[in-house]
């Protein structure tokens, strides 16, 4: 069984069709002939014109038929992609088949941003649940982007066993008019929804209002139908002495309605009822035990029915306890409490606020404190619920809430919240205002906030910054675990990565683990795919494959069942299986999980995976084209490791990325690039093994065998040392190749057998292939000598991919400066005598450098030179 996804609280009373009255006007020809008929119905009019009722009647008559309605009112805080996917998921979930609805129940929507593969999950999902219906009502308050495409995106995929209902009080900035264009849409606009002489006959007999037909006509001319001054007239006429001269003096001016709810409506009520009206206002969805709090009735419960009774403004969700007063009402009431005492609504926000926080809803208690102007208790809430709302994804009303005060937050506790929440969105600027008023905590006198401020630190360091002297100034390695296991998961989850970044790998990966438990006991979704991502990577810069491929494998399994393929908590692990994949020789994994990784890269705020992922996604473009394309990958990879200051980056992917940028160097024939990356390493890591190699494969591909072997010497004998094991394997499969290409079978099987003991049982391939021409002779002669390594080399011999010839570039194919401008002429129409005019030297020169090209491309033609040329990317 799926576990539920994390999602924002939704109120019942928006999941519910609205209750019909029993005065309501039945408007067969919308409902049998407009609503519904086709797969996409919009029903746009101003407010007031009867939109929510018409839909709700016929999405009662629907789901007599047993066709299941997923229902949902749309409020202002759905204008983010989180809340408004999590209340989409709730009303799919209540509409959903018995037994049906796990799949569309286990789904977590990002936390930012409209990941497509999420909304294609949503699509499967609610397919699965049997919904036939979705109706999203109050669309005209969705402006975010982020929302509208997401939306968009499910109207296109939506098959036709479902169809959609959208009432709105404006046209939404959605791609509509592909659906009009192919008779999909259905449009019910307001002047099919104004009433008739008829039908505004039944509303006022419906409520025992006898009106004649002229009084009528006349009352549907002045109003224009509109449905709102309609209803507000028979509320009118109902409480007037004269109802006929309550209709016939009835101004159906905007303003006068207004007025009306307040002269007509509120104050005609009996006086216990207004006075509760104007105790009960401030929040949008009102329970009874809230409206007692509000009120101080103990019987609010009866109030609300009777209100309910009286007029049609204030509504219940079926038999629920939860009352919703129309936003009309609201805005009027909250209007003229302000004018009877100016601070009274403030007030009636905050005490909502308090109720909100003391009954679980933090994040609808944040929105009620930042409307009641007290900052006192909005850094009360931050202080107590921040750090929660952040780790549970609900980091922008944290933001939402601190963007109401005057300025950066001066509370230190309150700005070390407001720099997590920044650095949750990476947005660094608004991170560096929050650190900037934030000192340091005693982690002996204040041990919760002192391991806060850490965490902040070193993640801004992390996002791009000096992690090395960030460990330092933060002191995070020293700071011991709370009580709070809030406080312990950011802590941990941060020192983990910047444990990775000064090489301790093992404490790395202790405090990952810790946070994994920490984050899966506390169901915070999103950090426990973070994390994991994090246990990918780090296993990886182990060198474990094993391990880390498992982890990758197990984040991206999470991400899929959340709805989450593109979540930038996820490009740690599409770094690390393409990665594994190009180990392993596998082009085409590489290359699929790279441009996974890409996609995933937007948001991410770690600048080590950032630079992985760009680089690998340049790397896998390089292996798997030829030409042009395989030029500028080479270029692309280029300009990312070369640009980036090296305290972004650990000494283990140094040591991963260093020998495939000489590689690619050497490959395109790039002399000048592969010394760069050479000296850049020698000042970045000084006495390793790791800056040891690259020398060496610039050796070797210069034709210097025996120089390069007196480079590795160190290596192979361990009086240099390497920071990971892959480096010591990829000296000695180099060394091999060497010896075996002077004939010194010997010292070549001794080297290749050491290299074996680490490669086999972590199935690292790369190495081999890189040197695959001049090392597949020397174990194809050895065969059946290579005891429990036959396998790998078994596996070895029979991959030789194409990606492994081209990719063999490391020993003697650097072309020299004069053989690089002797191939740029040869696609040109010159004879070698004109080329040798051209470049200033003799013929023979010439034909000596043409034959060094052929014998270093693999060629023995001009034409297959130029062809071989370009495809590498040489020309």
């Amino acid at each position: 069984m799926l576990d539920t996804g994390s999602r924002a609280y939704v109120a019942p009373t928006r999941l519910r069709v609205p209750r019909i009255l029993p005065t309501f006007v039945n408007r067969d020809r919308l409902v049998e002939d407009a609503v519904g008929q086709r797969r996409f119905t919009l029903v746009c009019a101003p407010a007031g014109y009867g939109k929510s009722m018409l839909v709700a009647d016929w999405a009662t008559r629907a789901a007599a038929r047993e066709e299941p309605v997923a229902w949902l009112s749309l409020h202002k805080q759905d204008d983010r992609p989180y809340e408004f996917w999590s209340a989409l998921i709730e009303a799919l979930v209540l509409a959903g088949l018995p037994g049906r609805t796990e799949q569309l129940d286990g789904l977590t929507p990002p936390a930012q941003g409209t990941e497509p593969r999420f909304v294609t999950r949503v699509v499967e999902s609610l397919l699965d649940a049997g919904v036939r219906w979705i109706v999203l009502d109050d669309v005209h308050l969705l402006h975010d982007d982020e929302v509208l495409r997401g939306l968009d995106i499910l109207l296109a995929e939506l098959p036709p066993e479902v169809g959609l209902v959208m009432a709105c009080r404006s046209e939404p900035t959605l791609t509509l008019h592909r659906l009009r264009l192919d008779g999909s849409l259905s449009d019910v606009r307001g002047k099919d929804l104004a009433f008739t002489d008829g039908e505004a006959l039944e509303l006022f007999a419906a409520s025992d209002l006898p009106m004649t037909a002229d009084a009528i006509s006349n009352l549907v001319g002045l109003t224009e139908g509109w449905a709102a001054a309609l209803r507000m007239a028979v509320v009118a006429a109902m409480v007037g002495d004269d109802p006929a001269e309550v209709v016939a003096s009835f101004d159906g001016d905007v303003r006068t309605v207004i007025e009306y709810v307040l002269t007509e409506v509120v104050h005609r009520l009996e006086p216990e009822l207004v006075e509760f009206l104007y105790a009960t206002c401030a929040p949008h969805h009102l329970s009874i035990d809230l409206a007692a709090h509000l009120s101080g009735r103990p019987d609010a419960g009866a109030l609300l029915d009777r209100l309910c009774t009286a007029n049609a403004l204030v509504s219940q969700s079926g038999d629920s306890a939860w009352y919703r007063y129309h936003a009309l009402l609201r805005s009027c009431l909250l209007a003229a409490l302000a004018r009877r005492d100016v601070e009274a609504p403030a007030r009636q926000h905050r005490a909502t606020a308090v109720w909100l926080d003391a009954h679980g809803e933090p994040a609808t208690a944040l929105r009620h404190a930042a409307r009641g102007g007290d900052q006192d208790l909005l850094d009360a809430l931050l202080r107590a619920n921040g750090l929660q709302m952040i780790l549970s994804g609900r980091g922008d009303l944290v933001r939402a809430a601190l963007a109401s005060r005057d300025g950066i937050a001066t509370d230190h506790r309150v700005a070390v919240i407001a720099a997590l929440a920044a650095l949750d969105v990476n947005d660094l600027p608004a991170a560096d205002d929050a650190l900037s008023v934030v000192p340091a905590g005693d982690p002996r006198s204040e041990p919760t906030y002192a391991a806060m401020v850490a965490a902040a630190v070193v993640q801004r360091a992390l996002a791009g910054g000096d992690v090395v002297a960030a460990l330092q100034d933060s002191a995070i390695l020293d700071i011991a675990t709370t009580g709070d296991s809030d406080v312990n998961l950011v802590l941990l989850s941060q020192r983990g990565p910047a444990r990775m970044r000064a090489g301790d790998y093992l404490g790395a990966i202790d405090d990952l683990e810790q946070a994994l438990v920490l984050a899966r006991s506390r169901r915070y979704d999103q950090v426990v795919l973070e994390t994991m991502s994090q246990l990918s990577g780090m296993t990886g810069a182990m060198c474990d494959f094993n391990a880390s491929l498992d982890w990758s494998d197990q984040a991206i399994a999470f991400a899929t069942r959340h709805g989450w393929r593109d979540s930038p908590r996820l490009a740690y692990s599409y770094l690390v299986a393409a990665w594994t994949a190009f180990q392993t020789g596998d082009c085409q994994r590489q290359l699929q999980y790279a441009e996974l990784g890409m996609r995933a890269l937007d948001g991410v705020n770690n600048s080590e995976v950032e630079f992985g992922v760009r680089g690998m996604h340049a790397l896998a473009t390089f292996e798997a084209t030829t030409g042009p394309e395989r030029a500028a990958a080479a270029a692309a990879f280029r300009r990312i490791w070369q640009i980036e200051p090296a305290e972004h980056i650990s000494p283990a992917a140094i040591s991963a990325v260093t020998p495939q940028e000489i590689r690619v160097a050497l490959a395109i024939g790039s002399e000048d690039w592969a010394a760069q990356t050479a000296a850049r390493v020698r000042a970045q890591m000084p006495g390793s093994a790791e800056c040891t190699i690259p020398d060496a494969q610039i050796l070797a591909a210069a034709g210097r065998t025996r120089d390069a072997l007196t480079e590795l010497e160190p290596v192979l004998d361990g009086t240099r040392p390497a920071h990971v094991p892959t480096t010591v394997v990829y000296a000695q499969v180099l060394a091999a190749a060497l010896e075996s290409s002077l004939g010194n079978d010997v010292r070549a099987f001794d080297a290749l057998r050491k290299a074996l003991e680490w490669a086999v049982p972590n199935n690292f391939r790369r190495p081999f292939i890189d040197v695959w021409p001049h090392l597949e002779p020397l174990l194809s002669r050895n065969r059946s000598r290579f005891g429990p390594a036959e396998g790998f080399v078994a596996a070895l011999l029979a991959h030789h991919a194409e990606q492994a010839d081209r990719a063999a570039g490391v020993i003697d194919t650097l072309l020299s400066a004069r053989e690089v401008d002797v191939l740029h002429d040869l696609p040109s129409r010159l004879t070698i005598p004109e080329i040798a005019q051209a470049e200033g030297v003799s013929e023979n020169t010439v034909k000596t450098h043409v034959r060094s090209i052929y014998q270093k491309l693999g060629v023995n033609t001009r034409s297959a030179a130029v062809r071989e040329a370009r495809e590498r990317g040489l020309i």
